[in-house]
């Protein structure tokens, strides 16, 4: 049998990968893994003898590519390490299809590109997925869509039995940012604290701390005008050392500015289509919920406000942290 698995939740990919090799009865120097990241040492025609001879040490063997650099984009071809050491005159394209057309029964060879989808441009991967059916198994692992996700994280706190507080619930969705293994991971966390129910601070203490995440976690506060928990993500921005006002200003601002955007597009009658054209905002619905009722005049004045602080600390007549610390304190104030 020959596996792709490919794509960037890395979370359910690898637990694939370990099924696989359970279900293959292969143990010990039967599970044989290889580095395939990069062209240097790697040689195809020595994996594909590996995988056509006999095991000395059992029934079953797994041969495992990992990070195959020939199937990712910009990786080039598989071609020999050496040309005056090759003992096949066949190319190493022309062996990957001989090899699909009659696989070793005794042996699984997965191709394991985790965190990436193979670029279907590849020689290899067209010679590949020529067999899918039939002797070739592609399996895609992918982060799912927004609304996907919630149905995602309904179904996986249920069968677990857990609760979450509704605050826990937000602070869950804002900390894994869209990402699948980031859920699975912070689920396994959970498991092992042994308790069912979670507020916020004990999903906060579960899930990594992710400055970016953070910045969308302050702006969604601000505009929906809850002063305390934007003071509070501003104080824990400015206390995480990795991230100073420089880091902070540019995502709020391409965070408002996309707003601003999909409102104004809104005023202006467009549909939901249209504005997913003009803007390029794959969601533009979820964008609008999250305007918070403002008009775009809002927004706009808002950006001219930061342009002015960015501006300030530029030249030197502005300290950041200060600016912008009021600019949030001000139009939390006013509303």
């Amino acid at each position: 049998m020959i596996t792709i698995l490919e794509g960037k939740e890395s979370y359910q990919l690898n637990a694939k990968k370990r099924q696989l090799i359970q279900q293959s009865g292969a143990e010990g120097e039967n599970v044989i893994v290889i580095d395939a990241g990069s062209r240097t040492g790697f040689s195809m025609e020595a994996v594909l003898n590996l995988c056509s001879t006999i095991s000395l040490f059992g029934d079953r063997r797994v041969v495992l590519l990992s990070n195959p650099y020939f199937l990712k984009s910009g990786g080039g071809a598989a071609e020999k390490t050496s040309k005056s050491k090759k003992t096949s005159k066949k190319s190493p394209s022309e062996l990957l299809e001989q090899y699909c057309l009659s696989p070793n029964p005794d042996t699984d060879l997965i191709f394991l590109c985790d965190g990436y989808t193979c670029d279907k441009r590849t020689k290899e991967y067209k010679i590949l997925s020529s067999h899918a059916g039939r002797t070739v198994t592609i399996i895609t692992f992918s982060n799912p869509s927004p609304w996907e996700m919630d149905q995602l994280i309904r179904k996986e706190l249920d069968s677990r039995g857990f609760q979450l507080s509704a605050d826990a619930l937000e602070e869950l969705k804002l900390r894994i940012s869209d990402s699948a293994t980031e859920l699975y991971r912070t689920l396994d966390k959970m498991e092992l604290y042994g308790e069912s129910s979670f507020d916020r601070s004990a999903i906060a203490g579960f899930v990594s701390y992710n400055p970016e995440v953070n910045v969308w976690k302050l702006s969604d506060a601000f505009v929906k005008g809850d002063a305390g928990r934007t003071m509070e993500t501003w104080y824990e921005l400015r206390e995480h050392a990795s991230l100073d006002v420089y880091g902070i200003l540019p995502t709020l601002t391409y965070r408002l500015k996309r707003l601003y955007c999909v409102r104004k597009c809104y005023e202006a009658g467009l549909s939901m289509e249209e504005i997913k054209s003009r803007t390029g905002q794959g969601f533009p619905d979820k964008d609008l919920d999250s305007c918070g009722g403002h008009s775009s005049g809002w927004f706009l004045h808002r950006l001219k406000e930061l342009a002015e602080i960015d501006q300030g600390m530029k030249t030197g007549r502005l300290d950041g942290t200060n600016g912008l610390e009021l600019f949030l304190l001000r139009n939390l104030k006013h509303g």
